[in-house]
This record gives C-alpha cells, structure tokens and sequence, in this order.
C-alpha cells in the first residue's frame, strides 16, 4: 500500500508539476503575508511564525481526505478502493501520511528561511521546546484525522459540500488564534474560538514559548482529539454504508 500511494504521487508530481509550483508560491505568500500582519499588529514571535505553520499541518487532513474522496467519488473511482483488501479508513490514513511528509520537506526549509528573515537568531530557534511542539502537533493531527473523516463520510453523500471544508479551514485560520492571540478577539467571538479544534494546540505552543502551563492545556487537547478521531471514524463509517447500500449517485 505504502509503494502504491508514493507512485501514485510521483505520477501526479509530473503531470501536475506546474500546479505543484504554483501551490507551493502561494504557500510561501500567504504564510510571509499573514506573518508580516502579525508582525505589524503585535510583537512578531517564534511562537506565532509556528502558529502558521501549525495550522497548514494540521488543516491537511481536513483538506486532503476531503478532497481525495470528492475527487474519487465523483470520478466514479472510489468503489476501486475496494479491490485492496484494506479498509478505506485505512487507505486515508496511508495517502494523509504521505502528506505529511511532502508537507515536512517542504515546510522545513521554508520555515527555518523565514525565521532567520523575521530576525529569529539560532539562539531563540534552540531554545524553544521542539519536543512539547511536536507532541502537541502529533496530538492534534489526530483530532484532525478525524474531523477530515467525519467530513469525507458527509462527501460521501452530498458532494457538492466540499465547499464547506474549504470554509472551515479558513475559519480555523482567523478564529483559532493563529492570526492573533485568542485573547485579542472580541469577546463574543472568544467562546466560540475556544471550541474550534485547533485553538488548543495553538495556545499551548504559545505557552510553551512564554513560559505557561502548556501541560494542562495539552491534556485538554488530548481529551478533544480523541473525541474527534473516535467520532469521525464513527460517522465515516456510518456514511460509508449509507452510501454502499444506495450506490455512489448520492445526493448533490
């Protein structure tokens, strides 16, 4: 399975090289973009430089499960995930790793390059608690992972909501703190920001810069992305044989 989904990625590396490139230009834009806002509105941090990019790590579940099933279900090539004798899930799970590690290789450079132009020294780059981060971000891939099923299984059946996806991933971008401080939000909004799904991960690499009881909120952060892999499993699985017993022509 492994071997098949890299070639299957090679392939499209080279018939969509040009498109890749492109991805990859708006990647670098709106991650210096939104960085230099950032900078202008408050004090630049290493934490809120992590911030962005946190966010496109943990926002690829959400888009890439949701986009893989959209384009393979409406291709008519979803049913074809049934010659392998593994669980669709799993299948998922398998093409969301492979992800990941193209997002590393290419997130890697790019944020060491910008945190030596935003004026981070080495110094501040050792400091910082690399291990408390990356246990914080494996923790919230996970509830990801889940909200990225739980979003397939509704593309499963109304296709045309892949529009929502790419709303959420916004929203998460504005109202979960990796913009701005959760605290600098208007009130109203604060209660709701607390809820989304990345706030909590955000925050607690914030505290782990500045010095906070990240350990409390990372244990928050654990109970809430166990509830989402487990509820997204559920209801993928749930949509998955709603859309077995009426075939794939689903709802628009």
């Amino acid at each position: 399975m492994w071997r098949a989904e890299w070639l299957r990625f090679w392939a499209e590396l080279k018939f969509y090289r040009q498109m890749w490139i492109g991805n990859l230009i708006n990647q670098v834009l709106i991650t210096a973009g939104f960085f230099w806002v950032v900078s202008l509105l408050s004090q630049a941090t290493l934490s809120g430089l992590l911030a962005l990019f946190f966010w496109q790590y943990v926002s690829i579940p959400l888009s890439k499960i949701s986009t893989d099933i959209w384009e393979e279900s409406t291709s008519g090539a979803f049913e074809q995930m049934y010659l392998h004798a593994a669980q669709p899930a799993l299948v998922l799970v398998v093409r969301l790793l492979n992800y990941l590690v193209q997002q590393t290789v290419v997130a890697l450079p790019l944020f060491l390059g910008m945190a030596l132009l935003f004026g981070f020294s080495l110094t501040d780059l050792l400091s910082y608690n690399w291990g408390g981060m990356l246990l914080t971000l494996g923790v919230s891939l996970a509830g990801f992972v889940g909200l990225g099923l739980a979003m397939g299984g509704i593309l499963l059946i109304y296709r045309n909501a892949i529009g929502y996806a790419n709303a959420l991933e916004y929203l998460l971008l504005f109202l979960s703190g990796a913009v701005v401080p959760l605290s600098q939000l208007p009130a109203f909004i604060q209660p709701l920001a607390w809820g989304l799904p990345l706030s909590l991960g955000i925050e607690t690499i914030r505290r782990l810069e500045n010095g906070g009881q990240w350990e409390l909120t990372l244990m928050a952060l654990v109970v809430q992305s166990v509830f989402m892999l487990v509820f997204g499993l559920a209801l993928f699985n749930l949509c998955l044989r709603r859309a077995l017993r009426r075939g794939f022509a689903m709802s628009r």
